[in-house]
């Protein structure tokens, strides 16, 4: 059966600056927007296997997945958010048997995150909850390229985040568990998730960003058709990036994701580019 997959973990992070101000990363105040949309491109015929391997595809197939991720946040308290995250994604697979090309817009996310503690003025925690609506398409057709996987997700995470000011340097941690539910129409049961992401960052300067994030998640075997199997879905995740303050509010990032290892899932390297900034 061919499998295209693209998932782009945590995306909307941020170019976060390290003074206290940007702290764990509220917007501050009812009312503020802040708004990002990010790039992705991935060419790839390689892909980890179930026990881990990097191989290339069995098939002598190649994924070339691009996407458009647009994050829009939304203060509704000084200390609570509301985030929005709508995929746009072009999927094509090629190989010696078939073609086949897919776009539209995938699964849309929403999230709360709400911050109740700040250790002094430069240590803040937050709690996110949040939940992955099935709204791309998601055929039962083998032969087409899936812009979803057709299931609703929930989610919940930790986060905390330091600033080391006056030293221009930040870091964060996230942690938490995807609830992944069945897909009635296809049988597939993906189960739950662990998730992370940790990160640090710089700033050279006070209008540029250097920044690396380690990020993954780890998932039990997929049950299908009430029958569990030897496969799960594991990733590693190495970005490294910069921003630069081009105009006004605007930065503008670059920079690529790095695969260091994995089960059942693309193995090749990721360009990033973005543009985000607050509208008010």
């Amino acid at each position: 059966m061919i499998r295209v997959v693209l998932v782009v973990l945590l995306t909307g992070t941020g170019f976060l600056h390290a003074s206290p101000a940007w702290a764990q990363w509220t917007q501050g105040k009812a009312g503020k927007v802040w708004l990002k949309s990010a790039m992705f491109w991935q060419r790839t015929g390689q892909e980890f296997d179930a026990v881990g391997n990097r191989r290339e595809r069995i098939d002598q197939g190649t994924s070339n997945s691009r996407a458009i991720f647009t994050d829009v946040i939304v203060g509704l308290h000084p200390r609570l958010d509301l985030w929005l995250q709508i995929p746009f994604l072009d999927l094509a697979f090629s190989s010696p048997a078939e073609d086949l090309h897919s776009r539209g817009f995938g699964d849309v996310r929403a999230w709360l995150r709400w911050q109740p503690v700040q250790l002094g003025a430069s240590t803040p925690l937050a709690l996110r909850v949040g939940a992955k609506a099935p709204l791309g398409f998601s055929p039962l057709d083998v032969t087409i390229v899936p812009l979803g996987e057709g299931q609703w997700d929930l989610e919940v995470f930790g986060e905390i985040g330091h600033s080391f000011w006056p030293a221009p340097i930040y870091a964060e941690l996230w942690a938490g568990y995807r609830a992944r539910f069945a897909n009635a129409t296809t049988l597939k049961d993906p189960g739950g998730e662990y998730v992370f992401l940790l990160e640090g960052g710089v700033n050279p300067s006070t209008r540029t960003l250097l920044k690396a994030t380690l990020d993954g998640f780890a998932g039990r075997n997929w049950i299908v058709e009430g029958i569990e199997t030897s496969s799960s879905r594991r990733i590693l995740t190495l970005q490294l990036g910069g921003a630069v303050q081009v105009v006004g509010p605007v930065w503008v990032e670059a920079g690529g994701r790095y695969p260091l290892a994995g089960r059942t899932f693309p193995a090749g390297a990721q360009l990033v580019l973005g543009l985000s900034g607050r509208l008010r």
